[in-house]
């Protein structure tokens, strides 16, 4: 994927997103509200990471970069999976949509990567915003629990944050296309 393409899909992204705080409704809050700590999103994610961590990452080593071991790592890769499920399911929904979040966001700067035009840096900088985001809660994920009540502490507080996730997304749309 280039640039314009990954513009396009991260304003989705950060759309949808938006839309699941702005809408005020029940059933979406309650769900955003039991995500820290819900065990078939910890098991979609973790295999999510998990198959893209094999797929881009190991199966792609050369010999330089021990490929000819690239099975084992992968076996190994695959038994820390399994053993993190069984053995730290707390929040482990959090730490693996990080994962994610962190592959996700190394293809952006790869594919942004000394590219001409400066209207980038919006989502450059987002994409940054974001990865320490990623690896504040990876490293302390209960906090996305203390953040999700603070969120949902007053009624507005979602709407806004929604709103305001929304308008990044309509702006990265909108640079997006200047490329």
């Amino acid at each position: 994927m280039d640039l314009f393409q990954f513009s396009i899909l991260t304003s989705f992204f950060l759309f949808v997103i938006g839309l699941l705080f702005a809408l005020d409704r029940s059933s979406i809050n309650t769900f955003i509200r039991g995500f820290p700590r819900s065990l078939k999103l910890s098991v979609f994610f973790l295999a999510l990471g998990l198959s893209w961590f094999i797929s881009r990452h190991v199966m792609n080593l050369s010999e330089a970069d021990f490929g000819e071991y690239r099975w084992y790592i992968g076996g190994i890769a695959i038994l820390i999976g399994v053993s993190s499920y069984v053995f730290v399911q707390d929040f482990l929904a959090v730490r693996a949509l990080c994962i994610l979040v962190l592959f996700y966001s190394r293809e952006v700067l790869d594919a942004a990567f000394l590219q001409e035009p400066t209207t980038r840096l919006f989502l450059v900088s987002l994409i940054y915003l974001i990865v320490v985001g990623a690896l504040y809660f990876g490293a302390w994920p209960y906090r996305m629990r203390d953040f999700l009540s603070w969120l949902f502490d007053k009624p507005t507080r979602p709407t806004r944050f929604g709103w305001g996730i929304v308008g990044c997304a309509a702006v990265l749309l909108g640079l997006s296309f200047s490329y």
